[in-house]
């Protein structure tokens, strides 16, 4: 927790400024106390939104399960020779620790499988035939039809050539992979390549499972039901922290690193199940979330334009995105650059103004070092805002809050560390930063305000309009293209409001490519709850509908029925 914040923020304060602003109303409703107002006077929402800025961290952290009772994975012993250890997991511990993350599991709260709010959402998810009618109540993944008995885990290394706007460059990097146990090859439903979301902690990715819930979720709800599955790392994550990460404007980097990874784990595959040549192809699919899902449904289009580049062991069946930024060069440009409300007709369809707020000066200074580093020779001072570049507190804003590891460093400094989360930092360098006649909001201001236009994180060179040919020219060359993909060839799933990487990218989707999209799922999220972090801290239950950062937990079941019907 912050103390700066917390000073800054005291209940009281907080009651008079949004009582005074009238605006809590565009914070969304949420169950939580009978009245849905604590005792200081803050509906349960504001406290959400209140403890997600006292911990920004838990706002660029996909699945933080810190206040649930999800167990604690014990990571496999060091390896003593060049072979990766493999960790098991045996499918009773899958399935309790999916139905932890489900149901919001809560002992100390009283939180069980029989609270309403649970009983609610295993209803919900069992009505809708998009899930298969998955029941949680019968313990699909413990009882799961082929007999998995487990799955092992096994992160590997390997070297990928990828096209940048400089030319081919190759990378050592790592992932991870999932396989079902005590099952025969004719059992193997297909290898799933996994896309992941967006982390501003280098470690936190696929080659990761002891400390990475979305490593996890994809063993309990894929792996578990015949499925293998190979999550890349990316470059410039995992054990390629060093460098730059192509982030988003760059998804042709992100397939073909799928592609190799598919190449360096197919004797691993074939020797487990003993497939054997002559064997018919094993069927392909991908699946990504946030980040990761235009990234799925670009190893769609890259293979589709490729067709030589995968091996023939495996076959391309489908895709799935889910929670995509398909379109970079509009939306999702508009999002970062215009001031985003949920009033007004909320026209980008979010869920939590407070989040959207915490999260656009992360997700810029993630985009922008990618497009400097790779698009601009790293001349970072035209890029960005410099002082928001060399991460230096505005008045207001303690230096400390900004700095990493006790020192203040660059953005791009920052990035280049292992284990080490940033998002809070990234956060503090933004706030009440000015520029091209913009401001982005201060601390108390960040519960409240809609200007959040990224205007004032960058250089005013970025805005003129040869920069700005420049920047769009890259952004459109990383929108979604489903036009050499196969009729019927992908899914997409999104929630119909998402904070952080807004519904209109699907809409704007399936509107250009009607016939390529097979399935496209809008979840509603108001018929589902999960417990905000905020509940240890105030000693009750705070119900909020799941946004972006929970997203995962029940869009994997949608995408998982998608894939059993292959």
């Amino acid at each position: 927790m912050h103390k700066t914040l917390c000073k800054a923020l005291h209940f009281s304060l907080l009651a008079a400024l949004l009582a005074g602003c009238g605006s809590t109303s565009n914070l969304g409703g949420v169950a939580g106390s009978p009245s849905g107002v604590s005792p200081s006077g803050l509906d349960d929402r504001t406290l959400a939104n209140q403890f997600l800025i006292n911990d920004p961290n838990l706002a660029g952290h996909i699945l933080s399960v810190e206040h649930l009772d999800y167990p604690v994975v014990t990571p496999p012993p060091p390896p003593t020779g060049p072979t990766n250890s493999t960790l098991v997991l045996p499918v009773a511990d899958l399935e309790a620790s999916y139905e932890v993350l489900f149901m919001s599991l809560n002992q100390k709260l009283n939180v069980t499988p029989a609270t309403p709010e649970c009983v609610s959402d295993v209803t919900f998810i069992k009505r809708q035939p998009e899930t298969g009618f998955f029941d949680l109540d019968k313990k699909p993944i413990l009882n799961n039809p082929l007999g998995v008995t487990g799955v092992s885990f096994q992160a590997l290394e390997y070297d990928t050539t990828v096209p940048l706007p400089t030319g081919n460059q190759t990378f050592h990097v790592s992932g991870g992979l999932l396989m079902p146990l005590g099952i025969t090859k004719s059992q193997v439903k297909g290898i799933v390549v996994y896309f992941h979301g967006t982390t501003f902690n280098k470690s936190q990715v696929g080659s990761e499972y002891a400390g990475n819930v979305e490593t996890q979720l994809n063993a309990q709800v894929f792996a578990s039901q015949g499925y293998i599955v190979a999550i890349p790392d990316y470059v410039g994550q995992g054990i390629d922290w060093q460098d730059v990460h192509p982030y988003v404007i760059y998804p042709q980097v992100s397939a073909q690193t799928a592609v190799d990874m598919l190449s360096a784990v197919k004797s691993t595959i074939a020797n487990q199940y003993g497939f054997m040549s002559g064997d018919p192809a094993v069927k392909l699919f991908s699946a990504g979330y946030s980040e990761g899902g235009s990234y799925s449904l670009w190893f769609n289009t890259y293979l589709s334009t490729h067709p030589g580049l995968l091996d023939t062991f495996y076959r391309l069946t489908h895709s799935v995105g889910m929670e995509g930024a398909y379109s970079t060069s509009r939306i999702t440009y508009a999002y970062l650059f215009e001031d985003v409300s949920a009033g007004d007709g909320n026209p980008f369809n979010i869920q939590n103004q407070v989040l959207t707020n915490i999260v656009k000066p992360l997700l810029s200074a993630d985009a922008f070092l990618s497009y400097a580093t790779y698009s601009a020779a790293s001349n970072f001072p035209i890029v960005f805002n410099i002082d928001f570049f060399n991460m230096k507190a505005s008045v207001g804003v303690s230096q400390s809050d900004c700095n990493v590891d006790g020192q203040q460093v660059t953005v791009a400094s920052a990035f280049a560390r292992p284990n080490t989360t940033i998002s809070s930092q990234l956060l503090f360098s933004g706030l009440n930063k000015s520029a091209n006649g913009e401001r982005y909001p201060g601390q108390i201001e960040l519960l409240v305000s809609s200007k959040n236009t990224i205007k004032s994180l960058v250089d005013k060179d970025l805005l003129s309009a040869s920069s700005q040919a420049q920047l769009l020219k890259a952004l459109q060359e990383a929108d979604a293209d489903l036009s050499a993909v196969a009729d019927d060839g992908v899914s997409i799933i999104t929630l119909q409001q998402d904070s952080v990487v807004v519904p209109n990218n699907f809409d704007d989707l399936l509107a250009k490519f009607p016939s390529k999209i097979k399935s496209a799922i809008k979840v509603d999220q108001t018929k589902l709850f999960v417990l905000a972090g905020v509940s240890d801290e105030i000693g009750r239950a705070v119900w909020v509908p799941p946004d972006h950062l929970h997203g995962p937990i029940y869009e994997y079941l949608y995408a998982l029925h998608i894939f059993n019907g292959f």
